[in-house]
Order: structure tokens, then C-alpha cells, then sequence
């Protein structure tokens, strides 16, 4: 979110960021709206007697109780994009029927980025399970979904490219899965039937915030979905 923010500060676009997550202690942008003046983990965790897996849980289902205020704050703001931070836990956001109630409901432009793990999605196996992670968020959740790759920096170039081809070619992903055994074996070959029949190939993108890499393909690929390809209009100062 921050890199993105940044990215889009100097290309003059209108970009405000919003936390969602009430676990974090600090967040490497300022946030024009926060969660955290509602609640926060710790809060939950004295309040509820709960340890920090279980306060995750009620966290999540608590986004939607406040989703009205949440969505009063984006509507006084005038702006092009807001960059909402979501908890880090995709598993937990992504399962919890509080989390698509809030999707559905904060507003009708709404589009996900879907972080894929790289060092997970170094190996074919590893990355069959991104994949079937991306399958989910996309049945669950009725917005465009971008999978993007992200902290590319941790990989050496050759491994990127190779996740990006598998991403477009789930003919060469299958090909380069090991061969497995027993249940194992047919569990891998029908899982990649799976994803060829759903269409999921798509050119995956791949992001550094460390570096600022990609962060153009990201907006690209946004403005493509939402404007037809066409930028918004830049903010230029007239001071």
C-alpha cells in the first residue's frame, strides 16, 4: 500500500490509504482512515479475554459492524483511489463471512489484490496452492481480482520468469510438477484440471516494494478494468 501510494503521489494521481488491520502498531503510510481509532487487537484481546488467534477472529467480524462508519469517512473524501490495507492473515480475511459482507457493501467500484507468497511460489506445488488460494478468493468474493507476486525481490530473475510462465501456461505448470505418488499424485492432476477449466492463466504481475518494481503493470491493469485502459486525469499542483 505504501509503495503504491507513493508511486501514485508522483505520478500526480489522488491516492488515500485506509488500514484495516487493528493488529498493526505502526503502518509505513498515513492512513486517512484508520481502524484502530474504533478498536485495536490488544483492546479486543483484554476486553474479550481472548488470545491473539481468537481476538483475530472477532477483529475480522468486527469490520462489519463498522462498515458504516468506515464508509461514511470514504465518502467525505474526495479521491481518486483508495488503497485499502486489509490484515495480513489472507486466510482469515478471506473465509470470514464478515469480510465478504464488507466487500459487497463498501462500495460498487471495488477491485482485490491478491498477494502471492514468492518463496511459496517458487515451486510448482507451492504455487498450485496460490493458485487454488486465488480460486477461492475469486468464488467468494463477486469484484476483480488481480493475483499479484509479491516481494519479487526475494526471487533470483530465472525464478520469477518461471512463475510468471506457469501463471500463463498451466500446460508447462503441469509439466513441471513432480511426479507424485498414490493419492497425492491424483490429487495434483485433478487439482490443475481444475484450475485449467476455471481459466485462471492470466499474466501475473510482479511487485517489490523494496525496489518499486511493477508498480506501473499494477496500475495498468486497474485503470484497464475499471477506465478502459485510460488514465485518470494527473493532479497538477498550481502553485
Amino acid at each position: 500500500v505504501a509503495t503504491l501510494q507513493e508511486w501514485m503521489q508522483h505520478q500526480r494521481y489522488d491516492g488515500v490509504a485506509v488500514n484495516l488491520d487493528p493488529g498493526a502498531e505502526t503502518v509505513p503510510y498515513q492512513a486517512a482512515i484508520d481502524v484502530r481509532e474504533k478498536f485495536t487487537l490488544k483492546e479486543i484481546m483484554n476486553e474479550y479475554s481472548l488470545g491473539p488467534n481468537g481476538a483475530q477472529v472477532v477483529c475480522a467480524d468486527l469490520l462489519a459492524v463498522e462498515l458504516d462508519w468506515i464508509r461514511g469517512h470514504i465518502e467525505e473524501i474526495n479521491c481518486d483511489y483508495f488503497l485499502v490495507d486489509t490484515p495480513g492473515q489472507t486466510e482469515l480475511f478471506l473465509y470470514r463471512e464478515a469480510s465478504k459482507v464488507f466487500v459487497e457493501n463498501l462500495s460498487d467500484r471495488s477491485a482485490m489484490i491478491l498477494l502471492l507468497d514468492p518463496l511459496l511460489s517458487r515451486t510448482p506445488d507451492g504455487f498450485v496452492t496460490q493458485l487454488l488460494l486465488a480460486s477461492a478468493a475469486h468464488l467468494r468474493f463477486q469484484i476483480p481480482i488481480f493475483p499479484v507476486l509479491t516481494k519479487c525481490d526475494l526471487l533470483e530473475p530465472e525464478e520469477v520468469d518461471n512463475v510468471r510462465e506457469w501463471a500463463t501456461d498451466l500446460d508447462k505448470l503441469a509439466m513441471s510438477m513432480p511426479h507424485l505418488e498414490g493419492m497425492s499424485g491424483v490429487l495434483s492432476s485433478e487439482l490443475l484440471r481444475v484450475l485449467q477449466v476455471l481459466a485462471l492463466e492470466s499474466n501475473l504481475i510482479a511487485v517489490s516494494s523494496k525496489e518499486g518494481e511493477g508498480m506501473d503493470d499494477l496500475y495498468s491493469i486497474i485503470q484497464s478494468t475499471f477506465a478502459g485502459g485510460d488514465d485518470l486525469e494527473a493532479h497538477v499542483d498550481t502553485d
